[in-house]
């Protein structure tokens, strides 16, 4: 990349609550969540070219073309063709640090920094708003990585509403050596499971500060992920032993998350459990 490209963060999230409900006509599920972005993640930088290309994808899905950085370009480029010319191209590089199938939402917050930067150098001058529909089809996780911060998600995850920020805990990430597969998770739910999105979303308004609350979060893919990955089940009280306000499947795996008042306790946990994950980190949460 030469020293005119333009480079932004695509940080990861986690998800503080996540209710899976019914199933919809479409095949997917409506669920209720609290998506959290963190101050971990990938970098993509872009610049002007005469073609569509990625730098940094190999092995992240079968061919660059495959890769959701160029298709979010794609797409953007035909749902606008009044602003962008169909031969306008752009050279991505990406910096990969997330791990693939785990829960983090790399793939989905490296499409929405792919549609943010083709906005900016191509001059299009859209509005989040305008992008909300292209990145929802590119998935459900990617209209919030438009924005980033704390929102409750709703639909399939593109219904988003702002929410205050959470208590300011240190998070430790493990990601341990096996991939969930987002399809055949949904069939492992247990079919009476609670509904309390309602609830805990007014509860959350009125208590976001109280970091006990933080205790009662919960994610419907959490007990059947730990039964069916002994590596999830492992990790988990793992990182449960250091006495964390709580720790938690994030999405449907195979990331674990743990919450932390104390960085010490939170710097220990890490040590503990880095030997034995593809991914690890200490982050803060991110705006």
């Amino acid at each position: 990349m030469s020293a005119s490209a333009e480079t932004v963060p695509c940080f990861g999230k986690i998800n503080l609550f996540l209710e899976i409900r019914d199933r919809r006509p479409d095949g997917y599920h409506n669920l209720g969540t609290l998506f959290q972005t963190v101050d971990c993640g990938d970098r993509l930088s872009a610049e002007p070219a005469d073609s569509l290309t990625l730098a940094g994808g190999d092995g992240i899905t079968a061919s660059p073309e495959d890769n959701l950085v160029i298709k979010a370009a794609k797409l953007l480029r035909a749902s606008f063709p009044e602003r962008v010319r169909a031969d306008m191209g752009m050279h991505f590089s990406l910096a990969k640090i997330l791990p693939t199938g785990a829960g983090l939402g790399g793939g989905s917050s490296n499409a929405a920094a792919a549609l943010q930067l083709c906005n900016r150098i191509w001059k299009l001058g859209l509005t989040e708003q305008e992008l909300l529909p292209v990145a929802a089809k590119l998935g459900a996780d990617v209209p919030f990585f438009l924005f980033g911060g704390c929102y409750f998600g709703e639909g399939i995850g593109e219904k988003l509403q702002a929410a205050p920020d959470p208590y300011p805990f240190h998070i430790v990430i493990g990601t341990p050596q096996c991939r969930v597969e987002t399809g055949w998770a949904y069939g492992q739910l247990d079919p009476k499971r609670k509904q309390e999105w309602a609830r805990f979303k007014a509860l959350y308004v009125t208590y976001f500060e109280d970091w006990e609350f933080y205790q009662v979060m919960r994610n419907d893919f959490d007990a059947p992920m730990r039964k069916h990955f002994p590596q999830i089940d492992a990790l988990s009280g793992k990182m449960h032993a250091f006495g964390p306000i709580k720790t938690l499947l994030s999405g449907s795996g195979a990331s674990v998350f743990s919450l932390f008042r104390e960085r010490g306790k939170a710097e220990e946990c890490l040590a503990a459990i880095k030997a034995e994950c593809r991914f690890s980190c200490v982050a803060e949460f991110a705006s």
